[in-house]
């Protein structure tokens, strides 16, 4: 069953001490890049994240992101530099004396110095009873996530389907065209070679010479290729596991087969064909590139 990289799935659970929301989101990638945002705490749970991503998702950049809101207290803290509070309070006892002015300092006095004070996530470095907050969460956003990268890739697999049901018609009427006009590009070639050599060349060297043109102009081969190739992706569509790498080369060898089969053929209705297939071919490498 294909899979496509892209999607993005959110998650909300909370339990006794933590209300917990997982958000992720996946791109396409060569490779599996797990990306995590959260706060401090989830460092310490770093590898158990990134095995539980890995065994869901093969390729894609996924990013994943964890907020965390402790129930019952703010998720912040506010730091306090009381080493600068004492400097603030004796500078300003020195002002007092120095100037004559008396004057006493008020809590408010120290609160309004805001330099003194720094608001900063709460410390969550507790990782167990953190890990087993998040776990949940995480599991419910990489199950909707697998959901809806599978729900993509299905979408995906009835395009390619129809698209590869497209190629086999051209590739049969190709072959059909070619057969029809060889004994016609047979003779049109002895003509030719008649002219060009003259009349002093035996027929039978005109005819072994024509032969051999015919023969390089013969794209059965291509053909035959070009359909194993078509064959070959229906079996590896219909494999299980990931098939995104596999699919993107034999699409490569189908463009080479297309390409070749243009090369040799210069009958304008072989042509016409020949441009829908690479159109067909193009539209099909192009979604190849989103299949994990």
């Amino acid at each position: 069953m294909l899979k496509s990289m892209t999607g993005f799935a959110r998650a909300r659970t909370e339990n006794d001490a933590y209300e917990v929301v997982v958000e992720i989101r996946s791109v396409n990638h060569r490779y599996l890049d797990v990306k995590t945002r959260g706060p401090a705490g989830v460092a310490v749970f770093e590898k158990q994240l990134r095995d539980r991503v890995s065994a869901e998702i093969d390729r894609g950049k996924v990013d994943v992101s964890i907020r965390l809101k402790p129930i019952g207290e703010s998720a912040s803290e506010i730091e306090v530099d009381r080493p600068l509070m004492k400097e603030f309070v004796r500078v300003a006892t020195e002002l007092s004396q120095a100037s004559g002015i008396a004057a006493t300092l008020q809590l408010s006095d120290l609160v309004s110095f805001t330099p003194a004070f720094h608001v900063k996530e709460r410390d969550l470095s507790d990782g167990t009873t953190l890990w087993d907050a998040v776990e949940p969460a995480l599991t419910e956003a990489l199950d909707a996530l697998t959901s809806m990268r599978a729900a993509e890739g299905a979408e995906t697999a009835a395009d390619f389907a129809n698209r590869i049901e497209t190629l086999a018609a051209h590739v049969t009427r190709v072959e059909a065209l070619s057969e029809e006009k060889r004994d016609t590009r047979r003779a049109e070639l002895q003509t030719k070679v008649a002219e060009l050599v003259g009349s002093a060349v035996e027929p039978a060297t005109i005819a072994m010479e024509t032969a051999r043109l015919v023969e390089r102009s013969d794209i059965a081969e291509e053909i035959a290729r070009f359909r194993s190739h078509l064959e070959l992706w229906k079996g590896t569509v219909a494999a299980v596991g990931p098939c995104g790498k596999k699919l993107d080369f034999i699409v490569q060898e189908m463009n080479r087969e297309v390409n070749t089969i243009g090369s040799k053929c210069q009958d304008a209705e072989i042509t016409e064909h020949v441009i829908a297939m690479k159109a067909e071919v193009e539209r099909i490498r192009e979604q190849v590139q989103n299949i994990e």
